[in-house]
């Protein structure tokens, strides 16, 4: 232990037996005596039993604000009286002396009333009304003290002291000030974060490179059928950055078929969000929206002016959709994680995705029991496309379609915010292969309030569409979508002539019991039938218990419905086991269809399941075995079922490395790496402060990181911390506390860093870290034959021969001045003058100079004494 620490230490013992004596006095009732300036009249006789009181400290308690340290006095008669100023200042209710230092002056309450506390009347006066008090107003040591149970009747502040645990308990018949700028303080935030306008200590930029290779994903996977030649998969995918941009190519092959371009992929991505004209491009294997069905990769370009940050509009929008039961699905808007949700026993999940400003990637990751990922990528307008007022967005692009025919594709859109609520887009889309090759079209988005939106599109000779959008109340979603097809277009390869789809979502929540309940609906017309469709979904969970059923009820025009039902149940055991029996059943036929009974048991790394399945209508049966563990470095799953005569054995492996993270670290994952990036944290001990790791300057260990969406590598033996799996050209929040430093003295210069991640790479970040000095000494009160510590004193510390104000402190109930947090530099510590006119005192000295020197365990600097005398 250094001897900085050690004294430290010493100093904080000392201070605590202080204290816990000073405790133990106070409980007896062994009072300090000294005089209290009580309000008399002048022809009072002297009282021979003056009051006897004694200082202290007592901790008020807000609701929703939390509490803080507040000057009172206690006496002998069991009174407590509380510091005016000192109370209305935190509370920020303003206070401010009157003339000659014997009345205090402001405003209180919702109606902003004036006040007067006139301590040689006696009174306080609020608006029209004046109150006497009784004597229960007194001064001591120059500050004005008034008798706790006052507030509640004169100001309408209620204190409830508790005086075993020296406890005050506060609340107000209005709404406080303190309490009002929070409110106003949370909802600026709120709004800075949904325009994305968070203050923000350090912006790291992007760095771009010509060329830096970064990531490499790996896959192998075999299937084995005993009666078939085994099927060979292999993945290979590098990442790098290329031209300032993103650049990933892949390869999947597969043993059964012969190679060709379809198994090579590669994309070359960039982002700048602070360009006006271009501000995302691609080249490669791209995927747009399109009017036309076209079912093959398209190899081209496209360009938009949209920025990738999410810029919440109001309202949002409800999406469906299913996976393996209790899968952890998570949802991205142009890469930036917004929400997460746990599927249900059948595999059903639902988002409500926020309306965002623009163009945007919806995309779905997917994470099984044993950490497994699957992501499913959505490159949409979805499906509302709301712009700001006035402002305009533009998308193009342009391909050759791998489809055999050199199909030739391009398209160019717009939006523009006509008003708040809506918005008018438009384009053109061109597809060489079909009749009608020129599709021109409009759209326009209509949002009156945040609950409904309405979009509609025109495309010339393919189909008019409406879709709407509306919750009922809070959760309960209806929405109405309708097309019409033009006869005999072939852009969407869509018999019907009249699409209808109704959808109706009611959340269910009672007790411990949440749930759901989803109805749907669509109608398809032909030439010569009509086609309907109906489903009906409901799912609950109570506990370690899920139970959902999914019915479907299909037809033609007026024939007999055929209906089945699908039956989900899921418990949760003890040790991680989990039992998800189910049963499909024809309702119409009134036969069970089939019946599957399934266990899961999750462990430390990895997941084991089998399942038994009945197939009643041909009289088949399923066995399978499964079972996936998680390396350091990879994800490996093995798995064999049996069926009739049957078997198949499949094994599996996938993982990833990511270079680039200095001291020849390499980073080894199970998931995919591609696209994404990392951080590389060089906490640093700035001595001369410059905020520059300079040759003479060394790291030091910081032991927590704060990020959200990732989990940071703390080594001890090069002391960086390693950050990886971070979404590229995404901006990321990364906060540092004090607290999590080795040595007290030291401070994070920055706290507070957002760091627009590079791809397919580690970017390095100094943060530098500063020793700083403190200083103590103890401001004493001299009385006739005796000098005592002096409470409540003001000590502000200045620049040397400056008037810069660096940072002010009060003395404690023993007079006792410390302060840690000061620079190396030269400074000069004065008692605040206005106070000590207010005092009528003087201090000897008025000031006292000194310099905290640059130190890597910090300066300290004490004897910072002063002595206060009243003037004659």
């Amino acid at each position: 232990m250094n001897t900085s620490t050690f004294s430290k230490l010493n100093e904080f013992y000392f201070r605590w037996l202080k204290n816990v004596l000073f405790t133990l006095l106070f409980f007896g009732y062994t009072f300090s005596v000294h005089s209290a300036e009580v309000l008399k009249k002048s022809n009072d006789p002297i009282d021979p039993n003056p009051t006897v009181y004694e200082q202290l400290l007592v901790n008020v308690v807000i609701e929703g604000l939390g509490n803080f340290d507040l000057d009172a006095v206690y006496s002998d008669k069991n009174n407590l009286y509380i510091n005016v100023v000192d109370l209305f200042s935190t509370l920020k209710i303003p206070c401010k002396e009157g003339e000659k230092g014997i009345s205090l002056v402001g405003v209180i309450g919702n109606m902003q009333q004036p006040y007067t506390i006139d301590f040689a009347r006696g009174t306080i006066r609020i608006g029209d009304k004046t109150f006497k008090t009784n004597n229960k107003i007194i001064k001591e040591s120059g500050n004005i003290y008034i008798d706790a149970t006052v507030f509640s009747d004169v100001f309408r502040i209620k204190l409830d002291f508790n005086f075993r645990t020296l406890t005050i308990k506060l609340s107000a018949d209005f709404e406080l000030p303190i309490i009002k700028q929070m409110r106003q303080e949370k909802i600026r935030k709120n709004i800075s974060k949904i325009k994305n306008e968070i203050l923000f200590d350090t912006l790291v930029k992007r760095n771009y490179h010509t060329f830096k290779l970064g990531t490499f994903d790996w896959s192998m996977a075999s299937f084995t059928n005993l009666n078939e030649p085994a099927t060979n998969l292999l993945g290979l995918g590098f990442g790098a950055e290329l031209l300032k941009g993103e650049a990933n190519v892949s390869l999947n092959y597969n043993s059964q078929y012969t190679f060709d371009n379809r198994q090579l992929n590669y994309r070359w991505s960039w982002v700048d969000n602070d360009k006006k004209i271009i501000k995302q491009a691609q080249i490669g294997k791209i995927g747009v929206p399109m009017i036309a069905f076209i079912n093959a990769p398209m190899v081209g370009a496209v360009i938009r002016n949209t920025p990738t940050t999410v810029r919440k509009a109001k309202g949002v929008y409800t999406i469906n959709e299913t996976t393996d039961p209790n899968w952890t699905v998570e949802l991205y808007i142009n890469k930036i994680l917004v929400d997460f949700t746990t599927a249900d026993a059948s595999g059903a999940f639902s988002f409500k995705v926020p309306i965002v400003y623009g163009y945007s990637i919806l995309t779905l990751k997917y994470y099984g029991p044993a950490g497994e990922e699957r992501v499913e990528e959505r490159e949409m307008n979805v499906p509302y496309t709301i712009m700001p007022k006035n402002e305009f967005e533009y998308g193009l692009s342009a391909g050759i379609v791998q489809d055999g025919k050199g199909t030739q594709f391009s398209k160019g859109e717009f939006f523009y915010g006509l008003t708040r609520t809506f918005t008018l887009g438009g384009g053109i889309e061109y597809v060489s292969t079909i009749s009608n090759s020129m599709i021109p079209f409009l759209k326009a988005t209509f949002q009156p309030f945040s609950k409904l939106l309405f979009n509609g599109e025109y495309a010339h000779g393919v189909r008019s569409r409406g879709l709407l959008n509306y919750y009922i109340t809070k959760d309960i979603l209806f929405e109405f979508d309708y097309a019409k097809y033009v006869e005999g277009q072939t852009a969407t390869f869509f018999n019907a002539s009249r699409e209808l789809k109704t959808k109706l979502s009611i959340p269910i929540k009672f007790s411990k019991v949440n749930g759901s309940v989803r109805l749907d609906y669509s109608q398809l017309d032909y030439k010569t039938f009509q086609y309907n469709f109906a489903n009906l979904m409901l799912s609950a969970n109570y506990k370690k218990i899920g139970v959902s059923s999914e019915s479907q009820l299909n037809w033609v025009d007026a024939q007999s419905p055929f209906m089945t039902t699908d039956l989900f149940f899921s418990y949760r055991l003890k040790d991680n086991l989990q039992l998800r029996p189910s049963v499909r059943y024809n309702i119409s036929d009134n036969t069970l269809m089939s019946y599957k009974a399934e266990i899961e048991k999750r462990m430390l790394r990895g997941v084991f399941s089998a399942y038994y399945e009945r197939n009643a209508l041909y009289n088949l049966d399923f066995v399978n075995l499964n079972y996936k563990y998680d390396l350091s470095f990879a994800r490996t799953a093995f798995s064999a079922s049996r069926s009739k005569d049957n078997t198949i054995i499949s094994a599996s492996a996938q993982g990833s490395l990511a270079f680039g993270a200095k001291n020849n670290y390499i980073h080894k994952g199970p998931n995919s790496a591609l696209g994404k990036g990392g951080v590389v944290i060089y906490p640093f001990l700035d001595l001369n402060q410059n905020g520059i790791f300079d040759k003479d300057e060394r790291l030091v260990k910081i032991k927590d990181v704060k990020i959200n969406g990732a989990t940071p590598i703390f080594n001890d033996n090069d002391l960086l911390v390693r950050i990886p799996d971070l979404n590229g050209f995404t901006a990321y929040t990364i906060s540092f506390n004090d607290n999590d430093l080795e040595n007290i003295s030291w401070r994070f210069k920055h706290r507070l860093y957002q760091v627009i991640i590079d791809p397919n790479q580690f970017k390095r970040i100094n943060v530098p870290i500063v020793p700083m000095g403190e200083v103590s000494g103890t401001v004493y009160k001299e009385n006739e034959n005796e000098v005592r510590g002096f409470s409540r004193i003001i000590v502000k510390v200045y620049k040397k021969d400056s008037k810069e104000l660096v940072v002010q402190t009060l003395s404690e109930s023993d007079g006792y001045i410390y302060h840690l947090g000061l620079k190396p530099g030269d400074y000069m510590a004065c008692i605040d003058p206005e106070q000590l006119k207010s005092l009528n005192m003087t201090a000897s000295p008025p000031c006292r100079y000194f310099s905290i020197k640059k130190s890597e365990d910090g300066d300290i600097v004490d004897g910072l004494d002063f002595v206060l005398k009243e003037n004659e």
